[in-house]
């Protein structure tokens, strides 16, 4: 093989993947993480799913060749749905000869990756693969580094099979009212429901996509009530619930990633009712514990119509995250190809 393309290839080695029920896999380790799956000093988690042979078979489901960008505009919502991330601003710089232009925005505030150095498990605030937040910020004692950073997504470019569970669909189909920014629970019994009506199966390193109605129900307030989403006092917003029912399902299945149109994947606010010993959010497990990219704010309406059209729910999912050494989140810059 060339040399470069020799490098490109290589992968994480291969290992044996534990069942939910042993996690965490080392003693003293968060409850239900895989810390050291993948190595000591992995910063790839769930992507390393994603190897050569799997991104071969996921463009063998390009038929037409047609694509489907999944990114609302970066200046929408226009209002961030979460009150403290700034609005974007775009600026134009006239030069007598030619125009540069700047912006500033938060990452997370449209479309967006959350990295593996976003949400920690809240207990020790320990981010994947034990990263604290001493590594990220810094000390007065101790340089900040760029561990779990979004460039690790950025380097390796991301490039697999996509299956879509238009459960927002499915639920209007059959007389189901929902409230998207409600805390709604979409049980798991419903998603496999959709997934046995789309004729899907599930395949490790696919990239799981749920549409859940949000961006279609939001695009069709007005400007003030579009504005009001994110002065609410409580911040709710319909998604899967956060129950290790949930999160088994997600992990036997080995899913690459994960990505919605609502804002947390997850209903929030989280239940105030443990489930045993899990008491924990998604968000703490899957990018904390499993090193599980989440995908919120997509836009998933053209796809979903796209889908439906040709009566298939798999594509190839191509996402390009910006390269930012450190970075938090990144705009997607994702794309179905059907």
């Amino acid at each position: 093989m060339i040399p470069v393309l020799e490098a490109r290839a290589a992968k994480a080695p291969a290992v044996e993947r534990p069942k939910f029920e042993d996690l965490p896999l080392r003693k003293g380790d968060p409850p239900y993480s895989a810390w050291g799956l993948w190595g000591d000093d992995d910063e790839l988690g769930a992507l390393n799913l994603i190897t050569p042979e799997v991104t071969k078979e996921a463009v063998k489901t390009v038929e037409y060749g047609i694509t489907i960008p999944l990114n609302l505009p970066l200046n929408e919502p226009a209002a961030p749905w979460i009150p403290n991330r700034i609005q974007f601003q775009h600026n134009i710089i006239e030069k007598g000869y030619a125009n540069d232009d700047t912006i500033y925005m938060n990452t997370q505030s449209s479309s967006q990756w959350d990295s593996l150095r976003h949400f920690p498990y809240q207990d020790g605030l320990l981010f994947y693969n034990g990263t604290t937040q001493a590594h990220i910020s810094g000390t007065e004692t101790s340089k900040a580094t760029s561990r779990n950073g979004i460039q690790n997504m950025a380097k390796k470019g991301i490039a697999s099979r996509g299956v879509l569970l238009d459960w927002h669909s499915w639920a209007v189909k059959n007389g189901i009212e929902h409230d998207p920014f409600s805390r709604y629970e979409i049980p798991l019994e419903q998603l496999l429901k959709v997934a046995e009506e789309e004729k899907v199966t599930f395949k490790s390193g696919d990239i799981l996509l749920i549409r859940t109605g949000v961006t279609e129900e939001f695009f069709k307030k007005t400007q003030e009530e579009q504005e009001a989403v994110g002065k609410r006092e409580v911040r709710s917003f319909i998604g899967v619930p956060s129950t290790p029912e949930v999160a088994k399902w997600h992990w036997d299945n080995q899913f690459a990633a994960v990505a919605t149109d609502t804002t947390a994947y997850e209903v929030w606010p989280k239940s105030d009712e443990p489930i045993g010993d899990w008491d924990f959010r998604l968000h703490e497990v899957f990018m904390g514990g499993w090193g599980l990219p989440l995908g919120e704010i997509w836009d998933l309406e053209e796809l979903a119509k796209a889908c439906k059209e040709i009566g298939r729910w798999e594509f190839l999912i191509v996402s390009q995250p910006l390269y930012i050494e450190g970075g938090v989140a990144s705009p997607p810059n994702a794309m179905a190809i059907i």
